[in-house]
């Protein structure tokens, strides 16, 4: 087998699930919007990259391409961890689970270095609001007289986002779809997208593409050569004028807006392996409903499963 056969990534039959599920290659019949979210951002990373996660969504995101269709991705973290397999969600970015089997591990000043340097491929990050050229806010929310010192909501900060979406290769946001959050007049600029769009990012002098595409619970967005967003696929079950409703621009369109692909039943099974107790991808109540044991007994029963391999 050649360099390049072994670097692709796999799709279809050839992506070997590490739990036990019956028909994993077939399309789901039982998912989530959020899970199919996290399912959409693990098909950007690709196999052999490196690949710049956070906590949460993007977390999961990046430990279930490891585990399916990009098995040669190496993850990094932001604590210093590089090329590890954290088995799934933890509670904060400095939680060791995250070194599980690292190649690296060193420390916050090296990988914001290296970051800076441009070694790293692809970059995930959240975002509070985000405007039509992919410039987002994770920082505060003002309006009806607040400032930023006084916000109406202030909101958890930069973390690593300003660096992944100004020095990473390129960049992926996933947000939840709200009318107020896609907004005409961001309340604070974290992450520079691609500013006000033509050559502002490249006069700005930043290393990074930017954004690279926007998945939301209802579609993906891409961008156009001017840096602004393009709707380019629907969620199932989600048609355009919903998408549209919950943009407050007029939202470019492709010509050609498909479908979002379903997400297998493997790649299902494998989320709720990662995310066992419903932390993050389901939104229930069931993990304020239990005892710390039987917490963390489920979630060493399913980590294991990953671990084992």
């Amino acid at each position: 087998m050649s360099l390049d056969e072994q670097s692709a990534t796999l799709t279809g039959e050839d992506v070997s699930y590490p739990v036990d599920v019956e028909r994993p290659h077939e399309t789901s019949e039982d998912y989530s919007l959020t899970e199919l979210l996290a399912v959409t951002a693990a098909h950007e990373i690709e196999n052999g990259e490196l690949a710049f996660i956070g906590v949460g969504m993007s977390l999961i995101s990046g430990v279930l391409a490891k585990h399916t269709r990009a098995p040669e991705c190496q993850l990094v973290t932001e604590s210093g961890y590089v090329g590890s397999r954290p088995p799934g969600v933890v509670q904060s970015i400095s939680d060791t689970v995250l070194g599980v089997d690292a190649l690296v591990a060193t420390n916050q000043l090296q990988i914001f270095t290296d970051n800076q340097r441009g070694l790293f491929d692809v970059g995930i990050i959240g975002a509070g609001q985000i405007d039509r050229h992919g410039n987002t806010n994770s920082t505060v929310v003002t309006g009806d007289g607040t400032t930023y010192s006084r916000p109406k909501v202030r909101l958890p900060g930069s973390g690593g986002s300003n660096d992944i979406m100004t020095s990473c290769g390129r960049s992926i946001v996933m947000m939840r779809q709200q009318e107020r959050a896609f907004t005409t007049d961001i309340d604070y600029v974290t992450a520079p997208g691609h500013l006000g769009g033509g050559s502002d990012r490249d006069d700005a002098g930043f290393r990074g593409d930017g954004p690279d595409a926007v998945i939301t619970d209802m579609a993906v967005f891409r961008f156009d050569d001017d840096g602004e967003m393009v709707l380019t696929s629907t969620h199932p079950g989600v048609d355009v004028p919903e998408v549209r409703d919950e943009v407050q621009w007029d939202l470019q369109v492709d010509d050609d807006v498909t479908t979002t692909p379903e997400p297998t039943r493997g790649e299902i099974a494998v989320l709720r392996t990662i995310d066992p107790t419903d932390t993050v991808l389901r939104g229930s109540d069931y993990v304020y409903e239990v005892g710390f044991d039987e917490w963390s007994e489920q979630v060493m029963e399913h980590w294991k499963e990953l671990d084992d391999r």
